[in-house]
């Protein structure tokens, strides 16, 4: 398949994880955290190629050719993305901090960007936020700076990043979590993952006409009752937010097919 600089690690650990991941080592150390499944789960749906060699620290070039190697191809046509440059922030103007350490979300196998969000959309003009993780979180600060936000990152230790970000204005962060738009990597992917389950092993339901709260305990009352080697495919009109993380916690698989603005399949199962 076609891989290119804004290609989500998630696809490319769905053609062929241990082969991915071992050629990842061997270019750069860094990326041995791919093998944490707890890491691979929340980061790979959301970080690109791009955004990995940042957080790597290695070439984007180097990283395609590791790639070209195991046998993906490199689009040619697609350019590389903007990574948003550093802002300044002025550390000698003291204001309110809010803080939040990501490592103990992680540790409780919890995604903390719900938080992180709350956590912005809390914070006033000129208020800055503390966010301490074990990497930098180079999709966090894609995603806030394109609100505004100013950001410094500092790699304290190893294994010890604090990220500062500066609101700069008063409009809201987000209401919920971005898409993901894999576009034709991420229905390729969808498709793959559909192809290995038999047509009786596949549950159906439609979410699509009902109202909040009942389309996220429709999901999980079928996800809970989902047996081994069993697959369930939802059809939902948007990205389901608040469902996401509950389905980290029981240690489901879900994967999203974004068809159009308001038609948003998923396909749920167990490890």
């Amino acid at each position: 398949m076609k891989i290119n600089a804004h290609t989500r690690i998630k696809v490319l650990l769905d053609q062929d994880q241990v082969r991915v991941i071992d050629s990842l080592i061997k270019l750069k150390s860094n990326f041995s955290k791919l093998r944490n499944p707890i890491l691979q789960n929340l980061l790979a749906r959301r970080v690109t190629i791009a955004d990995a060699c940042k957080m790597g620290k290695c070439e984007i070039e180097d990283f395609l050719s590791s790639m070209q190697q195991i046998g993906f191809v490199i689009d040619e046509a697609i350019s590389e993305p903007i990574i948003p440059k550093e802002n300044p922030i002025d550390f000698n103007h003291q204001t309110t901090v809010l803080e939040l350490d990501a490592r103990t979300f992680l540790n409780q196998k919890k995604d903390p960007l719900r938080e992180i969000l709350q956590m912005a959309n809390r914070a006033g003009i000129g208020e800055r936020l503390k966010v301490i993780n074990s990497f930098e979180p180079v999709p966090l600060i894609s995603l806030l700076a394109d609100k505004g936000f100013l950001h410094h990152t500092e790699v304290v230790e190893k294994d010890l990043v604090v990220t500062w970000f500066e609101k700069t204005n008063g409009d809201t962060v987000l209401a919920e979590l971005p898409s993901e738009d894999y576009g034709a990597n991420e229905q390729h992917a969808f498709d793959m993952v559909l192809q290995q389950f038999p047509h009786e092993k596949i549950k159906y339901i439609d979410v699509r006409h009902l109202e909040m709260p009942l389309p996220m305990m429709q999901i999980l009352e079928s996800a809970n009752a989902l047996n081994d080697g069993e697959l369930l495919y939802v059809y939902h009109k948007k990205v389901p937010v608040y469902l996401l993380p509950e389905l980290k916690k029981k240690d489901l698989i879900f994967l999203l097919n974004h068809k159009s603005a308001t038609e948003v399949d998923m396909l749920i199962y167990g490890l």
